[in-house]
Parts: structure tokens; C-alpha cells; sequence
């Protein structure tokens, strides 16, 4: 279910602009940061439009607003800072037991792997 909706997210669009940007790698800053902005601008229309369909979905399995407001609040407090984001919890490396940040495949210290969270929202 994570792959649809994070492909839902990213478009089919998003692997042609960055060919485009490949090829027009000389073309002026303006238009590049223009067509960036824009693919930001459709993957938030995406999203929105993602999250009013799963959230009318649970409101038709009997979830009301204060069942999601109190999830929000406890997600928005599981990574220890309560500031309306989703901040990953750094992994602790298994060989030096330092503290490995998120999107790492290998200790930043000691080089040890890192084991791939199959979960993206384990942590939280």
C-alpha cells in the first residue's frame, strides 16, 4: 500500500522532468527553479488529495475528527519534539552503538551495515 501511494505522490511526471532537467542542464536557473517549484506545487495537490480520500475512508468505518486529531497528536510527539513534523529516529549501529542517521546504509564511524527498516513509519 506504501509503494501506490508514494508513487501516487511522486508521479509518473517526476522521472520526465528530471530527464528534461538532465538534458536542458544549461537552460536558464529561472525556468528550472520554476518547473521545481511547480513539481512541489502538483505532489502537494497529490498529497491533499491522497490523504482527503484515505481520511473520508476511515470516517465511513466510523472514525470521527477527534480519533484523528489525537493520532496526530501522538505521532507528532513520538520523536520526542512536539513541532507538527515527522522527524525520523536516528538507528543505533549495531557494532559501535552510535547513533546512525536516517537514509544511511552503513555506520557514518564504524562502517558497519545498517539493516533496511521495511517500515518507513516503524520508528514512530
Amino acid at each position: 500500500m506504501f509503494n501506490f501511494m508514494w508513487g501516487y505522490v511522486m508521479g509518473q511526471r517526476s522521472a520526465a522532468q528530471a530527464a528534461s532537467f538532465a538534458r536542458g542542464a544549461g537552460a536558464a536557473d529561472a525556468l528550472t527553479s520554476t518547473m521545481k517549484f511547480n513539481d512541489v506545487e502538483d505532489r502537494i495537490d497529490r498529497l491533499l488529495l491522497l490523504v482527503e480520500a484515505m481520511w473520508a475512508l476511515l470516517r465511513e468505518q466510523g472514525l470521527s475528527d477527534e480519533d484523528l486529531a489525537t493520532k496526530l497528536v501522538e505521532l507528532d510527539h513520538a520523536d520526542g519534539v512536539p513541532d507538527g513534523r515527522r522527524t525520523p529516529i536516528p538507528a543505533t549501529c549495531a557494532s559501535c552503538s552510535s547513533k546512525v542517521a536516517a537514509g544511511l546504509t552503513a555506520c557514518q564511524f564504524c562502517g558497519h551495515p545498517v539493516a533496511d527498516d521495511p517500515d518507513p513509519f516503524s520508528n514512530l
